[in-house]
């Protein structure tokens, strides 16, 4: 059996927010504050950073999922567009990165489609986020 090698990154994450179910909405402020830090890092995010958002992206959505409805800014499309935005990329520019028609980018933004499965695992690794930020009820397939 192979050994498990963690980060210094990784362990300085967990002790400033232990990855551990949230079960209220103070500490869901907390996570969702370093959730929001870990995605501006983007480009200049580790590995095992990346595996740390991950997994508190799916501890945050499994307390809202639980204790609210998920707000209209949340959605799938909203998500895209923050990261387009904070990343500086045009519909075209993403299109072309991620050799998908214009097209399909403009009419997922608009909400008139959902994105396909490889489309989904292409931006959730171009953005090194979790493929789940992509899919919403209406999106899955």
């Amino acid at each position: 059996m192979g050994t498990l090698h963690i980060s210094k990154e990784y362990l300085a994450l967990i002790k400033r927010f232990p990855l551990r179910p949230i079960r209220d909405e103070e500490i869901l402020d907390l996570a969702s504050n370093l959730f929001s830090e870990l995605v501006m890092k983007a480009e200049n995010r580790t590995p095992d950073e990346s595996d740390y958002l991950s997994i508190l992206g799916k501890l945050i959505r499994e307390y809202e999922d639980a204790h609210k409805a998920m707000p209209p800014h949340m959605t799938p499309q909203r998500a895209l567009e923050s990261l387009m935005e904070d990343n500086g990329l045009s519909q075209s520019e993403l299109a072309r990165q991620l050799e998908a028609p214009q097209s399909v980018i403009s009419e997922f933004l608009a909400g008139k489609r959902g994105l396909s499965k490889t489309l989904v695992l292409k931006l959730a690794d171009y953005f090194r986020v979790s493929p789940e930020l992509f899919l919403s009820a209406h999106t899955k397939q």
